[in-house]
């Protein structure tokens, strides 16, 4: 049931034209500009979009412009996923399954702390805060391993449901930011 509401959630994304992806993505976007997280941030920890996901780049350049650092995950076998510290938009690499990653090695990481918003995507959500990702487990596994505060999953309103079905590993988020309505 789940790997199917999956689909059908991803599908409806994947059908929005791009000029709505990218007015939903701003309106979102603003949001967390304007949220207590952000502000008291010293660092984002946030993915770079791929495919129909809510924009982040112009969200990752702001956050550079008003001086906070920016961490983006670069994942590896076995739902092993680690975070780098980012400057720019050069020497980035696009993975077989799309995924835009810098090439830093893992001996560089940084981890999240008190100070740090953590941007989450996803295929769906609800209104208790559950999130459904994309089946490989990363984010769970990572915001479960490193005890994460200030979890935010960005969204496009259509992808938050009443109720999706969640497991023992899923793990709730602190908050959901959509184009409409924030769930805290």
């Amino acid at each position: 049931m789940k790997n199917e509401m999956r689909r059908e959630f991803l599908a409806k994304r994947n059908s929005m034209p791009k000029e709505e992806q990218e007015e939903k993505s701003r309106a979102i976007i603003k949001k967390l500009l304007n949220s207590a997280e952000y502000k008291n941030a010293r660092t984002i920890f946030v993915y770079i979009n791929m495919g129909s996901e809510v924009r982040t780049t112009e969200f990752i350049e702001k956050a550079w412009a008003d001086g906070k650092k920016v961490a983006v995950p670069i994942a590896k076998k076995d739902r092993l996923m680690y975070f780098v510290e980012i400057t720019s938009f050069e020497n980035m690499s696009r993975t077989k399954l799309g995924v835009t990653e810098p090439d830093i090695p893992m001996e560089k990481q940084v981890f999240p702390d008190s100070k740090s918003m953590f941007i989450v995507p996803g295929s769906m959500f609800d209104i208790k805060k559950n999130r459904c990702g994309y089946g490989g487990g990363y984010y769970d596994t990572y915001t479960s391993e490193h005890n994460v505060k200030n979890t935010i999953g960005v969204c496009y309103d259509f992808q938050l449901a009443e109720k999706i079905p969640t497991d023992r590993y899923d793990r709730k988020l602190d908050k959901i930011i959509t184009e409409l309505r924030t769930i805290e």
